[in-house]
């Protein structure tokens, strides 16, 4: 187990090269994630011949085994991390840096795993995708290996002659475990070492196997191939999810390492030099090669237009330079200097401080503007008895006025909605809609005050406005509204456009997101209003700046130094869900001669641009909805539709 194995490097190689295709992106490499299980059987493979020749000559000390380890791994996690958390306020926006911050103790302290599953939950998510720190979270499995597998080691061979069938017994359970468990807590299987250690353990069997050379040679020769094509096949032929497939590349990996020959032809491909250089460098490319790419992910507005392939050639250049630079002095400077503990000590002092001034008030988040301020009206045009309530400090209202809702309205859910009467008349227009709705109530109030029209917003921030109108003591609850405060909402409803004679009806939601049900009852709605002989104005949804996912628009563009007096139209992005919801409404108004669509989506996009300022206006407030500036843009549009429709 002394003998250096070229060949270990060169299946190291195979691991991260894969590892990095699948991060780059996904159709590259479907199952290049299951690189990560190679790694961990190499693992397992190594460290159980290390202990286990300890154990046999009795000079196995778990302090040095521990520290060992520290040298090993630890110098080089904090320089990704700390050179990571120094570099990206110059390139991000600022803004989420408070969650890149929550993932650094759990990095260097090994328990990305738990942090991972309690926060993101599935690793190809969009939580997750966001972390500087997600691939973390295979060394923090590793980690915890090393913390109790000497002792597992240690009790075997207190009690056991060998070290092997137990071994073989308590890998079998774990992979029990992983059976059983994998389809249904597929989240818990993916981050947890119980469901994981059979994997790292299986390399230990390999270990502990008799040596090869008593065996039929022609094995040698074989079962490498088979092991290697094992492990393609996994990453080929994977689901997307961690599934039974990962019993391929574990088995695979077990196969090449306990049969392989440097003679043979999978142990000349896997000596080879460049096989064998990327191996090296593994560790390094692991680390450095996900920070970079998330990186030019948080820059994406920056590089709209660029050839993709420009960027991942950037990314594998740039990945490859600092993990070259890394490993000659980070990783081989370190692996065996006596005072690498000091300095590790010093690098967590350093990540803990970094952490400390940057939630300080000395670091700023934001940016300076040069737009106007904008206005949020969506918790006051809310009247959800349960209100969403955007809190003082949230990054998301930074030179943002909010506006609550009026104590007097805590109840208009079940009353009069939020009711402005113009000259004492009873409303002519009653407005619904979730936030989506909420967002256009105050330019519609104001509308139809300038109309001379009394109107009433039923506008549920959070939740979609449809109800059963067959039976209205039949509703269902939500987060935000108890069964009663349900059925109470319906009945305000269909009272009040009886008793007030309604007019019009104008609703606006975030139509990519309807249910089914939503959408019975939508209809149901356009029916019940039409055989009322009620108009119906629907807005469609605006399109999604899907790159600022629930950011400020307002900052965003501040951060990206656009100056007003040119505008900024961005080159359009993906609306394929956006424009599926815009169709379906537009498909189900043609069914009906009293509803009519009012179309903002194509006005603020084309093939070409998507329209986000004018003048010194943010059109947006976040990713899907419009500022207050942006709903105005279109109010003498929506009075002169209004007024037509109403003649």
């Amino acid at each position: 187990m002394t003998k250096y194995r070229p060949e270990i490097d060169g299946l190291r190689a195979v691991a991260v090269v894969a590892v990095v295709l699948f991060h780059l992106n996904s159709d590259f490499l479907i199952g290049g994630y299951y690189g990560v299980d190679v790694f961990f059987v190499i693992s397992g493979y190594l460290i159980t011949g290390i202990i286990v020749k300890d154990l046999e000559n009795d000079t196995f000390k778990m302090s040095k085994f521990w520290i060992r380890r520290v040298k090993r791994l630890v110098p080089l996690l904090l320089t990704v991390v700390i050179i990571t958390i120094l570099v990206l306020p110059f390139f991000t926006f600022k803004p989420i840096y408070n969650d890149i911050l929550k993932d650094i103790i759990p990095a260097v302290f090994s328990y990305f795993n738990f942090h991972a599953y309690f926060n993101f939950g599935d690793y190809w998510g969009p939580a997750a995708d966001k972390s500087f720190f997600l691939h973390t979270w295979s060394l923090s499995v590793e980690e915890q290996f090393y913390l109790f597998y000497p002792l597992l080691l240690i009790i075997i061979k207190k009690y056991f002659k060998s070290f092997l069938k137990p071994l073989i017994f308590i890998t079998l359970i774990s992979l029990g475990l992983f059976v059983c468990f994998v389809k249904f807590k597929t989240h818990l299987t993916f981050y947890m070492l119980p469901f994981r250690f059979w994997e790292l353990s299986a390399g230990g069997v390999i270990a502990c196997l008799p040596k090869k050379s008593t065996l039929n040679k022609i094995y040698n020769t074989v079962f490498p191939i088979i092991g290697l094509l094992l492990i393609f096949i996994s990453y080929f032929f994977a689901e997307k999810t961690i599934s039974y497939i990962v019993v391929l590349p574990v088995v695979g990996t077990a196969l090449i390492i306990y049969f392989i020959s440097v003679n043979d032809i999978t142990g000349k491909l896997l000596s080879s030099s460049i096989f064998v250089h990327i191996g090296k460098l593994s560790y390094s490319l692991y680390l450095w090669h996900w920070p970079i790419i998330v990186l030019f992910k948080n820059l994406e507005f920056r590089f709209l237009g660029v050839n993709e392939w420009y960027i991942y050639l950037f990314i594998i250049i740039a990945t490859y330079l600092l993990s070259v630079l890394s490993f000659k002095w980070i990783e081989t400077k370190t692996r065996n200097y006596r005072n690498t503990p000091k300095l590790v000590l010093l690098g967590v002092g350093l990540c803990l401080a970094l952490i400390a001034y940057y939630k300080s008030p000395y670091f700023n988040i934001h940016y300076p503007s040069l737009y106007n301020q904008q206005t949020y009206y969506l918790q006051q045009y809310d009247v959800s008895p349960t209100q969403v309530i955007l809190k003082k400090g949230n990054p998301l209202i930074y030179n943002v006025t909010v506006l609550n809702r009026s104590s007097a309205d805590n109840d208009a859910f079940k009353k009069q909605g939020i009711l402005k009467r113009i000259n004492d008349k009873n409303p002519e227009i009653l407005v619904l809609g979730d936030s989506h709705g909420a967002m256009w109530a105050k330019t519609l109030e104001e509308a139809c005050g300038e109309l001379k029209i009394s109107s009433s917003v039923y506008t549920t921030n959070a939740s979609k406005p449809f109800f059963n109108l067959h039976d209205l003591d039949d509703q269902a609850s939500n987060e935000f509204f108890t069964k009663k405060e349900r059925i109470d909402f319906a009945k305000s409803i269909v009272s009040n456009i009886h008793k007030w004679k309604i007019k019009m009806v104008v609703i606006s939601c975030r139509w990519e997101a309807l249910s089914d049900d939503n959408r019975s009852e939508f209809e149901n709605l356009m029916v019940y209003l039409k055989d009322k002989n009620i108009k119906m104005l629907v807005i469609n949804q605006p399109p999604r700046i899907s790159i600022v996912n629930n950011l400020n628009v307002s900052q965003y563009v501040s951060y990206l130094k656009i100056d007003p007096k040119n505008g900024f139209h961005t080159i359009s992005l993906s609306q394929d869900k956006v424009i599926k919801g815009n169709q379906f409404v537009a498909q189900l108004a043609k069914k009906y001669s009293n509803v009519m669509v009012f179309d903002v989506f194509s006005r603020l996009y084309n093939k070409d641009q998507m329209k986000i300022t004018h003048n010194k206006d943010v059109l947006y407030f976040d990713d899907d909805h419009l500022s207050d500036s942006g709903t105005r843009f279109f109010k003498q549009d929506l009075k002169k539709t209004m007024t037509k429709e109403l003649d």
